[in-house]
């Protein structure tokens, strides 16, 4: 090594002093709310668990006895043909209901998913295609507006009015008494949205065990903060149920428009608006105390990840900033500033992997080597900064603590224990989302062009895996 090395780290010095600032500044105040959630969770759960979460407590049998609501439920399909028929066909063998209809949305030029759809229909009468009159693909919303217009055909054809409104996708496991649980909460609250698991599958699909992990701590943790604090519970866009008349009311145009066309997320769009109406929604964590989630496989490989993610952060994030803006009272305001702090987080997150790195390598040089030590120290005892990074690193220990925490309540120690490793892999999918993000956003803005449906590849489980 070289005086040039001197040079570099010498030069460097102001910009990774004031790199090394900002983030461990946005770490503080970002960590703080972060806190504010945590403690407000182990608050009500240790102290007012019936209360928080009182639905778990309650015995199954009272599932039984209610005489059965009719129930809608919603598939949108597009190139589905792969998972379709055997998500259909589990759903229709293992569903404990019997006044139930699904009803899949599908496209005219996709001819594949059609087929497997009516494949199962001439086995299972309950199972309907709802062929869109244009082409796909449109936006999901646009396809569950489809679903909802052929729905009212098909009341009107035989007479039946459906209750409930159920939202699942084409790679979904639907626990078997899911239906039950809606059919006991509805019309007593407006929305009940279940947890949504991502399946216990090897632990070398990192990507998909990113889901798990962020699934495990906002679906067990954080979902029961926001319901309490401010009655806004996000639909999940799967396990979602619907008090019918409620959401037919939020629409428009007589109950033509209930999923805003141009939402990229259609679900999250609809729940906001219900909650801005004062809705009564809800969030059940192991209702009647069943296990009752959701299952499914998610994106195996980054590339597929960073698609997704880019379209809820493009939908949650971007668009409702856009349409929604900044309403109701403190409480409602402070979870949407949750929501939409995503933005920066993701990117601060991800730079702070690399001022981290730098910082660790030129303290290393300059502590190892004492050609290097006329080197001043980025990090001084007794400063502001030192004082931040220290802050910053308890905060880091705790938000690894209650990853770990919450992925062990779902999936078992030893996810747990990996879920630590996979945090950078999660903040870099995250980080390349939100840049693919913005720049569709900004581009379709400045274009005047709606954005489209980008279909995320699925994978329904075989008979092995799904018993898994």
């Amino acid at each position: 090594m070289g005086d040039w090395l001197v040079q570099i780290f010498r030069s460097s010095y102001d910009t990774l002093y004031m790199a090394t600032f900002i983030v461990a500044i946005f770490l503080f105040i970002s960590g703080f709310d972060d806190i504010f959630v945590d403690l407000y969770y182990w608050f009500h759960h240790w102290l007012m668990k019936k209360k928080f979460n009182k639905f778990r407590y309650e015995t199954p049998e009272k599932l039984y006895q209610l005489e059965e609501k009719t129930i809608a439920i919603f598939v949108p399909a597009w190139h589905e043909q792969d998972v379709i028929d055997k998500m259909l066909l589990n759903a229709c063998r293992t569903i404990q209901y019997k006044n139930y209809d699904i009803f899949v949305g599908v496209y005219p030029n996709d001819p594949g998913t059609i087929s497997r759809v009516e494949l199962v229909s001439k086995q299972y009468p309950n199972v309907h295609a709802v062929v869109a009159d244009k082409p796909g693909p449109t936006t999901k919303a646009d396809n569950l507006n489809g679903i909802h217009a052929g729905m009212i055909k098909w009341e009107n054809k035989t007479g039946v009015r459906y209750d409930i409104i159920v939202m699942h996708d084409s790679e979904d496991v639907i626990h078997p008494l899911s239906l039950k649980v809606d059919n006991a909460l509805i019309p007593e609250y407006d929305m009940v949205q279940m947890p949504v698991f991502p399946l216990d599958t090897s632990h070398l699909n990192l990507v998909h065990w990113t889901y798990a992990d962020e699934f495990a701590e906002y679906h067990t943790k954080d979902l029961f903060v926001r319901q309490h604090f401010s009655g806004f519970v996000p639909s999940a866009g799967v396990g979602t149920a619907f008090n019918r008349w409620i959401i037919e009311f939020v629409g428009t145009s007589f109950a033509k428009n209930i999923f805003r066309t141009n939402a990229l997320t259609e679900d999250y769009d609809l729940a906001l608006r219900l909650a801005l109406g004062r809705a009564n929604l809800l969030f059940v964590y192991k209702p009647f105390g069943i296990d009752c989630a959701t299952r499914g496989y998610f994106p195996h490989s980054m590339g597929a990840s960073i698609r997704q993610k880019s379209r809820w952060i493009t939908g949650i994030c971007l668009q409702s900033w856009q349409t929604i803006g900044w309403r109701g009272d403190a409480k409602f305001r402070f979870v949407l500033y949750r929501d939409r702090k995503a933005v920066i987080a993701n990117i601060i997150n991800f730079f702070a992997y690399i001022v981290i790195l730098y910082l660790i390598s030129y303290e290393a040089i300059r502590l190892g080597f004492a050609a290097y030590r006329e080197l001043p120290p980025i990090v001084t005892k007794g400063t502001i900064l030192w004082d931040l990074v220290v802050i910053d690193s308890l905060l880091m220990i705790w938000r690894i603590m209650h990853r770990f925490v919450t992925v062990r309540r779902v999936y078992g120690i030893w996810a747990a224990i990996l879920s630590i490793f996979r945090l950078p892999i999660s903040n870099i999918i995250n980080f390349s989302a939100t840049g693919r993000a913005l720049y569709q956003f900004t581009k379709a803005a400045l274009r005047k062009k709606e954005l489209k449906w980008e279909k995320t590849a699925h994978h329904f489980p075989t008979a092995t895996e799904h018993s898994s």
